[in-house]
């Protein structure tokens, strides 16, 4: 647009005191309105107000302005809003400026009058800006409305799920061979300790079955390219050697399959040799109280049971012990302790002659069983998890003892106790003697 063609118009905001405290906007009114392109210059409290943006249309109308200036706050702010008033007025959206003489002005300055100086060149600046803007006019362009999610763990597969429940196509690629993510491979979750694959198996079955869900397991995104709503992605799927519209996972092929892995086996770590005498003799104790009498025979369906007389022989597992075990049942050493983590009853560390485990749960939490924690940590001076250096009590914290109509509940040993503060000492005193 050709500079005796412009008819700008330029509204200067006070914003409360929050500019006019440090700029003086009336001069700042003055020093504009003579400006070459401005055809018309004022200033108003709120500009963002309904009454301002009706104060720019009126003025719009009655002086034909054909490009807007905003003195006002920052941009990210209000600019929508003027460009809505503008356009409502026939002016070009993109005929619109904002001149942020709050935050890089007012808020940044003390001194009047080099604040009123700088906000006129700031204002300067933006009418300038103005003047070499183009009328714009948004473009519509045809959109692929299918989605493609990168990854098949929980939120993935959820994500899938809902834009394929929406109507829209769905790609769901994941590295792996199969989708589920970490949390398949957990035990249980939190808060409330249901297993992983209870929430997850379903969700896993609904994605792999969905109409509206084609999926990529076992493959990788390489190249994304285009723009938004036109992507081009491409897939790189890994090799499977086996033709999936004919297998039936018999496993048949196996023994006609020219190719031959012989995995390198690591030698069986020999356990035996490394448990001291006096312990390996009493876990063999225990052992033959679960264990078929012929040589070389294993049950591992004893497992628990074995660890429960460990744990209540040593007050906890000893790591010689856990070695020991795996080797007599042929049981991995992490699959022992994904056992022995699993449960509360057992512990890796040595507990102390009494066990106090303090509820947490919500009905012992709402009747003061914090307290009751900070009063027991604050006798024995030792945090949950940890045992006193007498070794004579061991403090731990649960998030359930399934006696909420006593609550708040504390447990010593196998004593349950309905608690209060008061009863702290009374106990701890009792259970030092015994």
């Amino acid at each position: 647009m050709k500079n005796n063609d412009q008819r700008i118009g330029v509204f200067v905001c006070h914003c409360g005191s929050n500019i006019a405290a440090t700029v003086d906007v009336k001069k700042v009114v003055e020093e504009i309105k003579n400006y070459p392109g401005v055809e018309h210059c004022e200033n108003y409290v709120y500009m963002c107000s309904e009454p301002g943006q009706q104060l720019i249309r009126e003025k719009i109308r009655e002086k034909n302005l054909n490009g807007i200036v905003v003195a006002a706050c920052s941009p990210t702010l209000h600019e929508l809003t003027f460009r809505r008033a503008c356009e409502a007025e026939g002016v070009n959206p993109f005929r619109f400026e904002s001149a942020n003489i709050r935050e890089h002005c007012s808020w940044v300055h003390h001194d009047i009058s080099s604040a009123t100086s700088k906000a006129v060149k700031i204002v300067q600046t933006i009418i300038e800006k103005v003047k070499q803007n183009e009328k714009l006019t948004p473009i519509s362009i045809p959109v692929t409305r299918k989605a493609l999610v990168i990854g098949g763990g929980i939120a993935g597969i959820q994500a899938s799920l809902d834009i394929a429940n929406s109507g829209y196509e769905v790609i769901l690629v994941e590295k792996e061979s199969s989708i589920g993510g970490h949390m398949i491979q957990l035990s249980e979750t939190f808060p409330t300790l249901d297993c992983s694959q209870c929430i997850l198996t379903p969700k896993m079955v609904e994605a792999g079955h969905h109409n509206n869900i084609k999926l990529y397991s076992y493959s990788e995104v390489e190249d994304v390219s285009g723009y938004v709503g036109n992507f081009k992605v491409k897939i790189k799927k890994k090799p499977r050697y086996v033709d999936y519209e004919k297998c039936t996972g018999c496993g048949d092929c196996m023994t006609h399959c020219p190719v031959h892995y012989k995995p390198h086996i690591q030698p069986k770590p020999e356990y035996s040799k490394q448990i001291e005498p006096r312990l390996k003799k009493e876990v063999d104790q225990i052992l033959k109280n679960y264990l078929p009498a012929q040589e070389g025979s294993q049950d591992k369906e004893m497992l628990v049971l074995i660890l429960q007389d460990i744990n209540l022989k040593y007050n906890y597992l000893p790591e010689q012990a856990l070695k020991y075990v795996s080797e007599r049942l042929s049981v991995s050493l992490p699959q022992i302790y994904h056992v022995a983590t699993f449960y509360t009853a057992f512990s890796l560390t040595p507990r102390g002659d009494h066990l106090i485990r303090v509820c947490t749960g919500t009905a012992c939490h709402t009747r003061g069983a914090l307290k009751i924690l900070d009063e027991f940590q604050r006798q024995l001076e030792i945090k949950p998890g940890e045992t006193t250096p007498d070794n004579k009590f061991t403090l731990e914290t649960v998030a359930c003892l399934g006696c909420c109509a006593l609550a708040p509940v504390a447990v010593i040993d196998d004593d349950y106790f309905m608690m209060t503060p008061k009863k702290v000492g009374e106990l701890l005193k009792k259970y030092s003697k015994i």
